[in-house]
């Protein structure tokens, strides 16, 4: 037992027994004879504090900045450096910290083994090189202006090493971007980029006081001991021993719970073995976290239990701990903001990362889409974050560095959470841009060949080096590719480079895989290819023989025969499909239209009687046409004398009046029926409606998307129709495709303005809604859950995680017109046609 124990329960014990007067507790700092007390005018500047915390970061948000800068700015401006506003600064940076350790173990929870595992080994050195090269400029910065020492070198490198996983995902997922390769490699360097800080906090404390070999060794081993081993037993290891020795004997409903109370002993026991071991007790907080990273009721529990207190703390710690520590005097020094200004080159480091993403592309490298992928990637590694401050605080804390040399390198780091998301969200919004005007092109290339291969034409060629290629007999084709896999170490590099290798120029690639260590991954791919059309009539042989070699290469590269499943087909780009329904509601229209044309109607009809009356015929012709039918005057003459639904008795007397009664019951059965009103909606048979499956499987609903119960006919491509069905020729349930799909989610119905929607919900979800939860929580993915959100959880079907430029939903175009009947419509084609 330590000593400081000692003495807090040496001291405890003797306050209790003999009272807090004989230990000089006078009532001064709030303590009073008897229990602890605070002035209403410190509570309320407390409160006025909290507020202005919240203001500030909102503002910040409205001027596309992100919260932290204006939460810091308002700790910088209400701290002890300048208004000294806060009351009890120490215990606002106390709540901060304990908003730090929270934010370390949610970021062990949320390690995504599958998709570290996916990026393989060029995520890796992404990740490390991306640190690496940061810290090396801001340590030749640090040393060119004049600090001259070492100790203090090294600090002010290290500060620009780690990168903000959270500006860079709600950047991302607000792009559009988080669900591709690219997306899902940044995401994993960050997550590595913040194991390196933990290892790179821990070098620091070895520099505080003297410096001696052991001193500057122990650390070092400590912290990647405990970051290799301890992390191999909490992934590998200790998830087993929970599950049998504990988990087993509680309910699945208690899970969630249970798991929390350990992940809690696990942080009590581990953050002080990691202090006492020469490590950064933040390594404790995590790898107590990444022992439950695979666990999806954990998970949600501490999003449920511990979310929004999280976002409050980390106000609180970009207010106090950073804001009040900013000596923002020394900001109207010249030397603090060049120096800062300089230290800004360190990002270079983080640019130049990005142009390590391999191209897949068929274009040059840096060019086009790869320079796209190439700047997402650098910009996005350069957003500093969390901690990047808590560096810079523990180095000045540690007097590692001056005040003066803290506020330029601060001055760098809020830099670099303003300019890069900036330059994030526009680069993000301009290849956005770029890719839905190419799956445009790709749709009017289709319609001017009116979807035939055998169709050369020189309207399709958007270039002379493409026409020149048309005449060569190349003609492109648009195809989907949909894989299924178990996951497997770099296997989304050898997918990529086989799709470049049999010439696939990517148009949206999207990818999506549960959390877990073995877990399945799927893909869907939208791609321009080459077929080469030698005659006429050919084009559909060359297109199969084009689709097997694709599918061949695909499934080599996945290497998994017994349990991958790879779909190639052609794509039609900008096909839309009508469906079309009935609506029997009322509806405005322009009365006098109708009845003008109805009258018209009418009258072109009467006309039609009056010369078939006058029409000369012989005896022969009108038996011969009684004979057949065409004449049944008793037929009318009964049918006029049941009065029509609405007449009035006047209207039924004349009806069976003789023959004025029925010529006029004649007009009448002769007047057109009101036309039902039907209506049109429209959608891209390239973006199958949410629910639809994959490889040509499609959900069983009663009820489609659209809400009307015939269903939506889903187009494919001469596949195996049976391919999907299950027993009894019914379509399987999407959620059964793949292994990974919890069998227990519940199918749902919402009613939305009116309209009816089939979806499917998770049981949490189902849970939740018993219950009455009006809570906010998240998934794997940071992705908002609030009530039934379909995009949520991980139990809703695999293709709303595969959402992009191509499958972006159904268009949301409704048309209301009234139509002919179809008898009708097809006449007037025919006649069109003539």
């Amino acid at each position: 037992m330590s000593a400081l124990t000692q003495d807090f329960l040496w001291n405890t014990a003797s306050r209790m027994l003999a009272g807090d007067a004989e230990h000089g507790d006078d009532g001064h700092d709030g303590h009073g004879a008897f229990g602890v007390h605070i002035e209403y005018e410190d509570l309320f500047n407390g409160i006025v504090f909290l507020a202005c915390i919240y203001v500030s970061g909102k503002i910040a948000n409205l001027m596309k900045m992100p919260d932290l800068v204006g939460e810091i700015v308002c700790g910088i401006l209400l701290g002890p450096q300048l208004a000294d506003f806060v009351p009890n600064a120490e215990a606002w940076v106390l709540l901060g910290e304990v908003g730090l350790v929270l934010l370390v173990i949610e970021a062990g929870i949320d390690i995504d083994l599958s998709t570290l595992k996916l990026i393989g080994t060029r995520g890796f050195l992404i990740a490390f090189f991306g640190s690496i090269l940061p810290i090396g400029i801001g340590m030749l910065i640090a040393y060119l202006v004049g600090v001259d020492d070492t100790k203090g070198v090294i600090a002010a490198g290290a500060v620009f090493g780690p990168t903000s996983l959270g500006i860079a995902l709600n950047i991302l997922r607000g792009g559009g971007i988080l669900n591709t390769p690219v997306g899902q490699l940044i995401i994993s360097a960050a997550v590595i980029d913040d194991m390196i800080a933990l290892v790179v906090l821990s070098q620091l404390e070895a520099l505080a006081g003297d410096i001696t070999v052991v001193g500057v060794l122990v650390p070092i081993i400590s912290a990647l001991a405990f970051l290799v081993i301890g992390g191999y037993v909490a992934i590998f290891v200790l998830p087993g021993i929970i599950e049998k020795n504990v988990l087993a004997r509680f309910d699945e409903d208690h899970r969630g719970k249970v798991e929390m109370v350990i992940m809690w002993a696990l942080v009590l026991v581990l953050m002080p073995a990691t202090f006492y071991g020469k490590a950064s007790y933040l390594m404790g907080a995590f790898l107590a976290g990444l022992t439950f990273c695979s666990s999806h009721d954990l998970h949600v529990t501490f999003v449920r239990q511990f979310k929004r207190i999280l976002q409050w703390l980390m106000r609180i710690f970009f207010a106090a701990s950073i804001g009040f520590q900013v000596p923002v005097k020394d900001f109207a020094s010249f030397k603090v903001i060049w120096q800062g200004l300089v230290f800004t080159f360190a990002l270079l480091g983080k640019l130049a990362v990005g142009f390590m993403v391999p191209n897949f592309t068929q274009s040059s490298k840096f060019t086009k889409f790869h320079l796209r992928d190439c700047l997402i990637t650098g910009f996005s590694m350069a957003a500093e974050g969390e901690f990047a401050f808590v560096i810079a605080v523990f180095a000045v804390d540690q007097e590692l560095i001056g005040e003066e040399l803290y506020a330029s390198v601060v001055l760098a780091v809020l830099l670099s959470t303003i300019i890069p998301p900036f330059l994030l969200r526009f680069t993000i919004s301009y290849y956005n841009k770029k890719a839905e005007d190419v799956v445009a092109q790709a749709a009017k290339e289709e319609m001017d060949r009116q979807h035939d291969l055998d169709t050369i034409s020189s309207t399709t060629a958007s270039s002379p080096a493409e026409l020149i290629a048309s005449i060569k007999n190349k003609s492109s084709v648009f195809l989907c590719i949909q894989t299924q896999s178990e996951s497997s170490w770099g296997l989304m590099h050898g997918l990529m480079q086989t799709m470049a290798e049999q010439g696939l120029d990517i148009i949206d690639h999207r990818a999506w895989s549960p959390r877990g260590i073995n877990t399945t991954l799927v893909n869907e791919v939208y791609a321009r290819g080459q077929i080469e059309v030698k005659e006429k009539g050919a084009a559909k042989q060359a297109l199969d023989s084009y689709i097997q070699t694709i599918k061949d290469a695909l499934m080599e590269a996945i290497n998994q025969p017994q349990t991958s499943k790879v779909n190639v087909q052609r794509w039609f780009p900008g096909v839309v499909q009508e469906i079309v329904e009935e609506v029997n509601e009322k509806h405005n229209r322009n009365v006098r239209k109708r009845l003008l044309a109805e009258a018209t109607q009418i009258l072109e009809r009467k006309q039609h009687m009056q010369l078939s009356a006058t029409h000369e015929k012989t005896v022969d012709d009108i038996l011969g046409e009684m004979e057949k039918g065409d004449m049944k005057p008793m037929n009318i003459a009964e049918e006029a004398a049941v009065p029509e639904e609405g007449t009035t008795a006047t209207d039924e007397t004349t009806a069976t009046g003789g023959v004025s009664g029925i010529v006029g019951k004649l007009d009448a059965a002769l007047k057109p029926k009101p036309k039902p009103r039907r209506r049109v909606r429209q959608k891209m048979r390239s973006t199958p409606v949410v629910g639809g499956g994959l490889f040509g499987e499609e959900a069983k609903h009663d009820h489609d998307f659209y809400g009307h119960r015939e269903g939506s006919d889903k187009f494919h491509d001469d596949g195996d129709e049976d391919n999907g069905k299950s027993k009894g020729g019914k379509k399987a349930d999407p959620l059964s495709l793949f292994s990974f799909a919890p069998p227990s989610s519940v199918p749902a119905e919402i009613l939305v303005r009116g309209e009816s929607y089939s979806i499917r919900i998770s049981k949490e979800t189902f849970k939740d809604l018993q219950k009455g939860f009006a809570g906010q929580t998240v998934d794997s993915r940071g992705i908002e859950i609030s009530g039934v959100n379909i995009e949520a959880s991980d139990n809703t079907p695999v293709v709303n995680r595969l959402r992009g430029f191509v499958r972006n939903g159904p268009l949301n175009k409704i048309q209301e017109e009234t139509i002919e009947d179809a008898s009708e419509i097809s006449s007037q084609v025919t006649d069109d046609n003539k």
